[in-house]
């Protein structure tokens, strides 16, 4: 029997489904465009009157064609991934559907089918590139195991032998990691330099990633609580939903940002790290050079 029911989310009950007696899911109601279920019960009916068709013209399993379950799985971003992140799922899907055709069913794909992608079409492209594509793929067939489009267990991107490397043998990444000492003595450089220490030390004490520290607002470092709260707001996004977290405020981070949080003449909303412009800073690399000479 199909239900509407509520879940309490920060203290407002948004709308969802129960579809397990029409062959789908416990789903969320999310309008358009929307990363979270509906709080509104109009609009909840709605939706819930969408899905229930929706349900009705689903193929059954071993039917499912490569293009209709593409398109079905970037309209539902059932991973609730970021706008971005979803446009470049969006696009690699794009080349396979080009490559096996829209109407290619996915359990005819096999594993030998995208030794041929790879080979034809995506040769040109380094390893770690090539592996975005493939996963993409491998998204799809995991959500349209779960939609029961094909078989538990039936995803050609695991029966590959050999998948391309993410570094071509170029790199070790294991090298990218500072050792404690390491990034004390960066530290200190860009402290004696006078070298964006704050952004620094903020990099270095959060393991935040670029766009989330130069995105950072004032009001996001929580001096009274103890947490550096890394979230979407106006000027980025985060990488996926549940990249939303609260870092700990650990005490030698405190002691580099509380004197210049006092010193910033700015508003909760405003950027923690501006740039010259005012806007957020894009490019690190010539001051780290410097910084890097000297530690």
């Amino acid at each position: 029997m199909t239900r509407l029911y509520t879940r309490n989310q920060g203290g407002i009950p948004r709308y969802y489904a129960d579809l397990r007696s029409l062959g789908g899911g416990q789903v969320a109601l999310k309008p358009p465009g929307s990363k979270r279920a509906t709080a509104d019960e109009a609009e909840a009916i709605q939706l819930l009157a969408r899905e229930v068709e929706k349900l009705k013209g689903k193929p059954s399993s071993g039917e499912a064609r490569l293009g209709d379950v593409v398109e079905e799985f970037v309209r539902e971003n059932p991973g609730e991934v970021t706008p971005q992140w979803l446009h470049d799922v969006e696009l690699r899907l794009t080349k396979a559907v080009e490559f096996f055709g829209s109407d290619r069913e996915l359990t005819t794909i096999e594993p030998k089918d995208l030794r041929e992608w790879l080979n034809k079409k995506l040769s040109h492209l380094a390893g770690g590139t090539q592996r975005h594509f493939l996963h993409a793929l491998s998204s799809v067939y995991r959500y349209s195991q779960e939609q029961g489009y094909v078989p538990v267990g039936f995803n050609p991107v695991s029966g590959l032998y050999r998948k391309p490397k993410a570094t071509n043998g170029v790199r070790n990444r294991t090298d990218e990691f500072f050792e404690i000492d390491q990034a004390a003595r960066f530290l200190e450089a860009a402290r004696e330099l006078d070298l964006y220490y704050e952004v620094v030390g903020t990099f270095l004490l959060t393991g935040g990633r670029r766009k989330e520290v130069f995105g950072l607002l004032a009001g996001d470092v929580d001096f009274e609580t103890g947490f550096v709260h890394i979230r979407p707001n106006n000027h980025r996004g985060l990488k996926r939903q549940w990249s939303e977290r609260a870092v700990p405020l650990w005490p030698q981070l405190r002691k580099i940002l509380e004197p210049y949080v006092e010193g910033l003449d700015s508003e909760p909303g405003d950027l923690l790290f501006p740039g010259l412009t005012g806007g957020m800073i894009t490019d690190l690399r010539k001051p780290l050079k410097e910084i890097s000479k000297k530690a």
